[in-house]
């Protein structure tokens, strides 16, 4: 991820296996409302950590911060981890080219585990919790994304950032079954990795189920600006309280 920030979490946040997952969870009020964030490719649950301190939400909010998991070599010499293989040598040819890969089409590898996981977690924190918003950044993203449309109860809110269309037909079929879940996208006009115009295509996806949310679009790539991070936590208050 690339939260334009080096701020670090001054949140006590401490290890917690849900789900079968491992955690890094800040705790609210009992059976309080929780927010689940999935991190991006090559990073783990520390990544997205600094979210909870930097939009100063009720501290009755949980917040959960799962590890994907997948370990893998992110660049020589450092690790990471994911939640499904991507094709490497797809995303840097498309680097090189200047043309964002179309991942529209295909249903990754390893994207049904991912989804058991993720839903483990999910049920066991909405059996916990009066109301759970689920969200991530790229990779992530396409996760609670697939989680939306696939969970037995839908969540209620769902935060995309810089996310993109993964097996188009799908999820189109899936997608009304979350219809009336309020969401928040947020996407780089310039971003190389997931191009903007994939964004746009979800956002019409999300619409077309008869989902309810915002696109907010920025000049940068991929990350989360400063201004995402404020409009985020206005989704999240106003969802919660609804």
């Amino acid at each position: 991820m690339l939260v334009t920030t080096s701020m670090m979490s001054q949140f006590q946040a401490k290890p917690k296996t849900i789900g079968g997952l491992k955690t890094l969870i800040v705790e609210g009020a009992v059976r309080g409302p929780a927010v689940v964030l999935f991190h991006g490719y090559g990073a783990d649950a520390a990544d997205l950590l600094p979210l909870a301190d930097l939009m100063s939400l009720s501290k009755d909010v949980t917040w959960v911060f799962p590890d994907a998991p997948l370990k893998i070599i992110s660049a020589p010499g450092m690790h990471g981890r994911a939640w499904y293989p991507i094709d490497a040598q797809l995303l840097e040819r498309s680097l090189r080219m200047g043309e964002p890969a179309d991942l529209s089409q295909q249903e990754p590898q390893g994207l049904s585990s991912a989804r058991t996981s993720a839903l483990a977690l999910y049920e066991e924190l909405r059996m916990q919790h009066s109301s759970v918003i689920v969200g991530g950044f790229s990779q992530g993203a396409t996760l609670a994304t697939e989680l939306t449309f696939t969970a037995k109860t839908p969540p209620a809110g769902l935060v995309i950032m810089s996310g993109t269309v993964i097996c188009e037909s799908r999820w189109r079929e899936l997608a009304p079954r979350a219809h009336g879940v309020p969401f928040f996208q947020c996407h780089g006009k310039n971003d190389p990795l997931l191009g903007f115009q994939f964004a746009e295509n979800l956002y019409s996806l999300l619409t077309d189920a008869g989902l309810n949310g915002e696109f907010m679009t920025f000049s940068g790539g991929h990350e989360i600006p400063p201004k995402a991070i404020e409009k985020i936590a206005h989704f999240i208050t106003k969802t919660f309280r609804n």
